[in-house]
């Protein structure tokens, strides 16, 4: 990968983790840090990223009038624009965006994604779906399942934010007209992730681990 499709690469990174954390809400805000901690990010490097996204309105920086600690704890607001961007990219990774090429989008989906489990474009691996009833209400177990857990076990602020985005995701995907299996199967793996990286609720997991391995069967 030459030196600006990596560059590229990392915007798109950043992008899609402010995405997932936001599931798209316009409206939810997070920080830089919630954002480039996941991805390794050195605090200059996401100042360096923010800046060419927000200079293409894909995204919105703000302190909201306070004085901050530092620049990683300024607020990040996912805009219109990054969200058609990072939708497009994951529902037809093999055609380029307006500011991502395919081949960026497609070597990031064959496992350079942090903590993701999305796979290189193939037949069907985009397809959209109808989702069964049975196959439905199963979905909504388990989200129901996740969000109880959620609540009562003990994990850290930012493996909570991340684990809320992905269910939201799976609800909007469950409620969509169109669901898309890749995003569907994108966020439960995303979640069990971070279930079976949280050595401390190992044991208690361990069953909603094994729901959502059945559930990643089903829909391949």
């Amino acid at each position: 990968m030459s030196e600006i499709d990596e560059i590229k690469k990392q915007r798109f990174l950043f992008l899609h983790q402010l995405w997932k954390l936001t599931a798209g809400d316009h409206s939810k805000r997070v920080s830089v840090r919630q954002v480039s901690e996941p991805l390794n990010l050195k605090e200059n490097d996401a100042r360096t990223i923010v800046q060419y996204l927000v200079g293409e309105n894909l995204l919105e920086i703000t302190t909201h009038g306070f004085n901050i600690p530092s620049y990683s704890d300024a607020s990040l607001y996912i805009k219109h624009k990054g969200v058609v961007e990072v939708e497009q990219a994951l529902s037809k990774p093999e055609s380029p965006t307006i500011h991502f090429p395919a081949s960026v989008v497609n070597n990031i989906n064959i496992g350079t994604m942090t903590n993701s489990n999305i796979s290189q474009a193939s037949s069907g691996v985009n397809q959209m779906i109808t989702i069964n009833p049975e196959t439905k209400q199963d979905l909504l177990d388990l989200i129901n399942t996740l969000k109880e857990f959620l609540e009562n076990e003990e994990l850290r602020r930012e493996q909570k934010d991340e684990l809320s985005s992905d269910i939201s995701t799976i609800e909007s995907q469950i409620n969509s007209p169109k669901p898309k299996t890749r995003i569907i199967s994108e966020s439960l793996s995303s979640a069990k992730n971070i279930l079976e990286s949280a050595s401390t609720i190992a044991i208690t997991a361990a069953p909603i681990v094994a729901q959502i391995t059945s559930m990643l069967s089903m829909l391949r």
